[in-house]
């Protein structure tokens, strides 16, 4: 699962993503195509400006000092095809000298015609265009070019912008799709007008702000992306130097390309069904299986551990995962009461010892010690009557003989504590922690803390046992400098702490661990505990020492006082 949705995820975000620059792609595409297209319209209206400008050239070359137009090697319908307004002849004062039309009236003072020679004059121009005018009461936009001749006349050609722009822009507009607009400037280039139109529009729809009319008539030339009410717009703009014209090519880019291509965009939408199905399937993973599966890895952990109870706590699941935990509480009762039986087995077993160190304290007692007491005095009385060398035997004898009995009563006192039944568990405690400070040479302190009280025979020898056994535990395998037992009396029960400072060991995770590592003393402490329904905490680290915390809470403790 943890695996899968990152995967899912990534797909997902590769799909959509590639979507995105598939998209990204077209508009690209498309707004590249219409960029060159509006290139291509300004640059064959270059072109065309500049064949009328080497007409002019040949047709003043041709004139020299003649004024009489007819006697140009064009005639008047070669003429006429390339400058459809016709030809005039201008003195520089502006006196029309002669002119050669079938479209307007040159005698017309026109102040455009005015304008055209002024420049002339002014800027010395050899030749120079004029903005698109009116001449006559011919309604036709016409531009005039006018050049000097080498009689000191200007020859003034007129050609429409209907017939200059349709020969150039209307075999590259796409009917329906694309809108391509032609702008002169106007207000010293503040403001605009429109020269050409490939489609009926508001002039709102194109104020001086819409995006490539600015940038066209200010000589540059790129593409824009502009959203309206009908979806993204493509815009391509480039200029028209000769003139300070801009054309601007628009359409909707998303209306113009293939069909198929469109709905190829659309394709990686498949793996949105396929990924909520994996999330349906992972979900259905998640909390009919993971879920389930973790909370019965936990309790069968706990199970380990010796918690029978949490093995009874439902986990769900499918029927499989249902299954396997009821053989798991099976098998928690038939191992909670294998361990009952054991625990009451190691019980009666732990009595019989008892019985039987009981037993044999009491035969050492009763019977090897009176002897040797007896045999202690045969010898005092021999040595009444010996010689000085065999006293001295004797003594040796008498020294020897009141070790063993002095090591037996020791022995008697590991076997059964007298003093546990008569002073309580402080008191044996005390005296057991002096007899093993004396043979160890090692300090232990015992402490007690609280008012002391007493307890079940079972419980005082189940504590007095594994302070014993911990202790022996400190001696013989700790390396220890030092020791302390610490007795406890509280209201809500009594606790005991046997802490050394030695090499410590690694703890095992389970006490079913301890006879793997031979930690037999372990195992019987842990025993001991369960006998009575004693709380134990073991805690060891390697070179901290070790730390035995054993707690009997009140409600397990039957007080005789």
């Amino acid at each position: 699962m943890v695996i899968t949705i990152p995967v899912a995820a990534l797909l997902l975000l590769v799909a959509f993503g590639s979507q995105s620059l598939h998209r990204q792609a077209m508009r690209n595409m498309v707004g590249e195509r219409d960029l060159r297209t509006v290139q291509v319209a300004a640059t064959s209206i270059e072109q065309q400006i500049f064949d009328f400008t080497n007409t002019l050239e040949i047709l003043s070359r041709d004139l020299k000092s003649n004024v009489d137009l007819s006697a140009l090697i064009l005639s008047p319908v070669e003429i006429t095809s390339i400058f459809d307004g016709g030809l005039a002849l201008y003195t520089l004062d502006g006196i029309l000298t002669n002119s050669l039309s079938t479209e307007i009236d040159w005698t017309i003072n026109s102040p455009e015609i005015h304008f055209l020679l002024k420049n002339i004059v002014d800027t010395k121009k050899p030749y120079f265009y004029s903005d698109q005018t009116i001449l006559g009461n011919d309604s036709n936009r016409y531009i005039l070019v006018g050049k000097t001749t080498e009689n000191g006349h200007v020859l003034v050609g007129a050609f429409s912008t209907a017939q200059l722009i349709q020969k150039t822009v209307g075999a590259l507009v796409y009917p329906g799709n694309t809108t391509i607009v032609i702008v002169a400037p106007i207000d010293e280039g503040k403001s605009y007008i429109p020269i050409y139109q490939s489609r009926s529009f508001e002039t709102a729809e194109f104020e001086f702000d819409h995006p490539g009319i600015r940038e066209s008539l200010n000589g540059t030339s790129g593409t824009d992306f502009f959203q309206t009410e009908d979806g993204e717009h493509v815009i391509a703009f480039a200029p028209i130097p000769s003139l300070g014209w801009g054309i601007i090519g628009e359409e909707p880019w998303e209306n113009i390309t293939s069909p198929n291509l469109s709905t190829t965009q659309y394709a990686p939408l498949v793996i949105v069904p396929v990924f909520l199905l994996s999330l349906l399937v992972i979900w259905f993973g998640a909390s009919r299986i993971v879920s389930p599966l973790q909370k019965l890895e936990k309790q069968a952990a706990s199970l380990a551990g010796g918690d029978f109870e949490a093995i009874q706590q439902p986990v769900g699941g499918i029927e499989e995962i249902q299954t396997v935990q009821a053989e798991l509480k099976e098998m928690a009762t038939r191992l909670k009461e294998a361990q009952q039986n054991l625990r009451s087995y190691i019980g009666a077993m732990t009595e019989g010892i008892e019985n039987e160190r009981r037993s044999l304290a009491r035969e050492i007692h009763d019977d090897t010690i009176q002897s040797l007491i007896a045999l202690n005095q045969r010898i005092q009385i021999l040595m009444m009557n010996a010689s000085e060398d065999q006293k001295d035997d004797l003594v040796t004898l008498l020294d020897l003989m009141r070790q063993t009995m002095e090591n037996l009563r020791r022995m008697i006192r590991g076997l059964r504590p007298i003093y546990l039944e008569d002073l309580g568990l402080a008191a044996s405690l005390d005296m057991l922690v002096r007899e093993m400070e004396q043979s160890a040479q090692i300090p232990i302190k015992f402490n007690v803390v609280g008012d002391e009280r007493r307890f079940t025979p079972q419980v005082e020898m189940s504590f007095y046992r594994m302070v014993q056994e911990s202790l022996n535990n400190v001696l013989h395998h700790s390396d220890a400098k030092q020791s302390s037992v610490t007795l406890t009396f509280a209201e809500d029960g009594v606790e005991l702490t046997i802490q050394d400072d030695g090499i410590g060991f690694i703890m095992p995770k389970n006490s079913a661990e301890f006879p793997k590592k031979g930690h037999f003393g372990l195992l019987g402490l842990q025993e001991r505990a369960e006998l009575i329904n004693a709380e134990l905490s073991i805690k060891s680290k390697p070179g901290r020492g070790t730390t035995i915390f054993i707690r009997l809470p009140a409600r397990e403790i039957f007080s005789i006082e």
